[in-house]
Order: C-alpha cells, then sequence, then structure tokens
C-alpha cells in the first residue's frame, strides 16, 4: 500500500470512530438533553448577536446624522466668508491683469526692456 490510501483509510475509519460516537451519544437520554441544550444556546447566542449588531447600527446612524448636521452647520457657516474673499479676489483681478499686461509690454520679447521710441529709428 502507497502512503495516501493509508491516510485515506485513516481518514476513513476516524470519520466513523465520530460518527458511531455522536450515534451512540444521541442514542442516550441525556446525550439528546446535551444536544437539545447546545442548540438552544446557538439560538439564544444568534438572538444576542443580532440585538448587539442592531443596537450598533442604530448608534452608526445617530453618529452619522450627528456628522452631517454639523458639516452642513460649518458650511453654512464658512459659506459666506468664503463667497466674500472670491468676491473680493474678482474685484482685484482687472486691476492685477493690467499690471500684469503693463509689466509684460515693458519687458518685450526675450526677458530685453523695450527700446524708447526715438531709439528704434537711429
Amino acid at each position: 500500500m502507497n502512503r495516501a490510501q493509508i491516510i485515506g483509510i485513516a481518514v476513513g475509519v476516524t470519520v466513523g470512530l465520530t460518527g458511531v460516537a455522536v450515534g451512540v451519544a444521541l442514542a442516550r437520554k441525556e446525550g439528546r438533553d446535551a444536544a437539545r441544550r447546545w442548540l438552544e444556546q446557538s439560538g439564544e447566542l444568534r438572538d444576542r448577536s443580532a440585538k448587539a449588531a442592531k443596537t450598533l447600527a442604530d448608534q452608526a446612524r445617530r453618529v452619522s446624522n450627528q456628522v452631517a448636521k454639523t458639516a452642513v452647520e460649518q458650511y453654512q457657516t464658512q459659506a459666506p466668508r468664503v463667497q466674500e474673499r472670491i468676491n473680493g479676489l474678482l474685484s482685484q483681478a482687472p486691476a492685477a491683469a493690467d499690471a500684469l499686461n503693463s509689466a509684460l509690454s515693458r519687458t518685450g520679447l526675450n526677458g530685453k526692456a523695450a527700446l524708447p521710441s526715438g531709439a528704434a529709428n537711429d
């Protein structure tokens, strides 16, 4: 026999003996009572887990609502200030554009200063 066959036989015997042990245990009244108690405890555990999950979900929902409310309040507080700053910057934009255009026209091409109007004819 090779190794795989021996392992297969050993596993089969183990499963068979486990099945016989469970059968004998359940055949006795004490075994049936123990199995019944175990199943009841499993049901109670499932119920407690579901209740805990519901509690956590409710808590998460409350926190989420509180965070959303705080975010809206902060937005309503900050938005007017930001709008005022943006309007102030937009009102300064034409002056800044004029200053930039005048600075660029003075430097001319390749960063050289513009020649005086009379020097170009000489």
